[in-house]
């Protein structure tokens, strides 16, 4: 495996999978290190997800945390647990910055496990090798270029069977892949759509004859909305 000849920080596991998914490779990963008594036995929860965390393991940070007098770390920020302490909080050494955490209850909600991370998350990001799961039905070209351009010295491919169509059995299934990676799925701004004409609203209505401007409506409304915030008139008494 990569991971015992590399240190476990310069290799990346990298996917377009849903976040339900990568945190079943998160744990599936965690479990394979506890196997290969990589990490300690104290374990602290993460509220929010089915798994805990253990002193050795890759972590990743899914919202910004911010102590009162220190710098902030930033979302995405990964790192290693240095320690689970006796009443379960974590200390975390962030690598970018070197600095070190001690996170614990509701702080820790904002931890992941970090050994499998979605594409959107590497964005920037560089490792020595990288191990990409993909081949579903968001495979596309823009994800494509970040699973491959995250690694200096080599990019595996992983790509399930099932995914492929036709249970991966037939010919052509490595072209129909291809095609789909050669698919953008990149979004236009609404600036890059022609701007859509006005609904004629109908002039039975009374409020908006044929031709009139849109806005013609907004005094007839007013005067409605005041007309309906009166109180009703009481009737003289009749003495």
């Amino acid at each position: 495996m990569l991971t015992e000849k590399l240190p476990i920080g310069e290799v990346a596991l990298i996917s377009d999978a849903s976040n339900q998914e990568i945190n079943r490779m998160n744990a599936r990963a965690q479990h394979y290190r506890a196997e290969r008594g990589e990490l300690g036995h104290a374990e602290t929860q993460i509220p929010g997800v089915h798994y805990g965390i253990r002193q050795g393991d890759r972590v990743a940070l899914v919202k910004p945390h911010h102590t009162p007098g220190e710098p902030r770390v930033e979302n995405g920020s990964h790192g290693e647990v240095l320690d689970i302490t006796h009443n379960g909080a974590a200390v975390i050494k962030f690598d970018r910055t070197g600095e070190q955490r001690v996170l614990a209850g509701q702080d820790l909600a904002a931890v992941r496990l970090g050994y499998a991370q979605h594409i959107y998350r590497m964005q920037g990001a560089t490792v020595d090798r990288a191990i990409i799961v993909t081949g579903g039905w968001q495979a596309s070209q823009e994800p494509a270029y970040v699973e491959a351009s995250r690694a200096r010295h080599g990019v595996d491919w992983y790509i399930n069977r099932e995914d492929l169509g036709a249970q991966g059995h037939d010919q052509n299934r490595i072209d129909r892949f291809a095609a789909n990676l050669t698919r953008s799925s990149r979004q236009n701004p609404s600036l890059a759509h022609p701007i859509a004409r006005e609904r004629d609203l109908g002039h039975d209505i009374g409020l908006h004859p044929p031709g009139a401007p849109s806005h013609s409506l907004l005094p007839s409304l007013a005067r409605s909305i005041q007309r309906l915030a009166k109180p009703p008139s009481q009737p003289e008494r009749s003495r």
